[in-house]
């Protein structure tokens, strides 16, 4: 039974589930947008949302307590600075609920609208990952920037050239002297 055991701890000792949160909700902060498994995503969820909350606050002790949280990295610093200055400002008006985990299709046949055409190995469309068959998600913030890259599905058909009109040839100019 789990009795009075709120948090999943992903069989690992303390400080292993630490970092992991840690590096998980750095990632997070860094791109916008992650792929990791379900479990994984909801437990780090509530560090990434409080994250985000001090950085609304704004005071010099909330960003003590940030640092406190993600490490004194150098990527850590960049991740605190980022929450602090452009996520602060993109949620402000924001309550909360600054995460959202978005399940992916578990087989080909469920991404099958999502996949280009032509490709049906299983591939980062895919919900669940290749080794052990968990389930995936992508887990971004909320209202993120994110430009979609969008391929070209098909060749180009070149237009038709239009031909240069054919002037008369100039008489042929050699460089050696005329006779006169």
């Amino acid at each position: 039974m789990r009795h009075l055991r709120s948090s999943n701890n992903f069989k690992r000792d303390a400080a292993h589930r630490r970092a992991m949160m840690r590096n998980l909700v750095l990632n997070l902060i860094e791109h916008g947008r992650i792929r990791t498994t379900l479990p994984k995503a909801k437990a780090a969820r509530t560090l990434a949302e409080k994250l985000i909350t001090l950085g609304k606050k704004g005071t010099l002790h909330h960003r003590r307590q940030a640092v406190e949280v993600l490490g004194s990295t150098v990527a850590a610093k960049r991740c605190v600075k980022k929450v602090f200055g452009e996520l602060s400002q993109r949620f402000a008006v924001r309550p909360g609920g600054y995460t959202r985990i978005l399940k992916l299709p578990r087989t080909i046949r469920q991404a099958k609208s999502d996949l280009p055409r032509g490709v049906t190995k299983r591939s980062k469309f895919y919900g669940t990952r290749l080794g052990d068959n968990s389930p995936l998600v992508l887990w971004e913030l909320c209202e993120a920037e994110i430009t979609k890259k969008e391929k070209p599905k098909g060749k180009k058909k070149k237009a038709p050239r239009a031909e240069k009109p054919k002037t008369e040839a100039a008489p042929a100019q050699t460089d050696a002297p005329k006779a006169e």
